[in-house]
């Protein structure tokens, strides 16, 4: 069976960006560029992605707007958020982090790194899943055995 690729939104005004990131990133994922958070959050209503790349500085409904509406919505919450900004001081990464980002890279950034990190944050939030699936696993087993009155 093959394996799936993983799914990445990448939110940016600029259409440099957003070229600069689909060609780095298309050879390992699916990518699914956006030039505003509200096409992003058209995109969310097709699939539910494994990461968004979020730019902070966009008209309309900045970055900090869009993941604080990520993380009170039941459908969008779980979904991890990786601010990559030109914002590159201490209070807004602070800000964007404190809002629930699983990392917040400026930039320009290095197109090697970027790959790690963004293959670092998927691989723990894939053991999360695993995790997760684990422990509901084991409740079920030690539902099954007090039933059947074993303790």
């Amino acid at each position: 069976m093959e394996k799936m690729q993983k799914k990445i939104i990448v939110v940016d005004d600029s259409i440099v960006y957003l070229t600069a990131l689909r060609n780095l990133l298309k050879s390992f994922y699916e990518v699914y560029p956006a030039d505003s958070a509200e096409v992003m959050f058209s995109t969310m209503e097709k699939f539910i992605p494994d990461l968004v790349l979020l730019d902070v500085e966009m008209p309309k409904m900045n970055g900090f707007e869009a993941i604080t509406y990520m993380k009170e919505s039941p459908r969008y919450k779980d979904i991890p958020v990786v601010f990559l900004t030109s914002r590159n001081d201490e209070d807004s990464a602070s800000k964007g982090l404190e809002l629930g980002a699983a990392d917040y890279i400026t930039k320009p950034f290095f197109g090697s790194l970027l790959l790690r990190r963004v293959k670092n944050i998927l691989l723990i939030e894939q053991q999360k899943r695993d995790l997760q699936i684990s422990q509901s696993t084991i409740r079920d087993l030690r539902e099954q055995l007090e039933n059947q009155g074993v303790k």
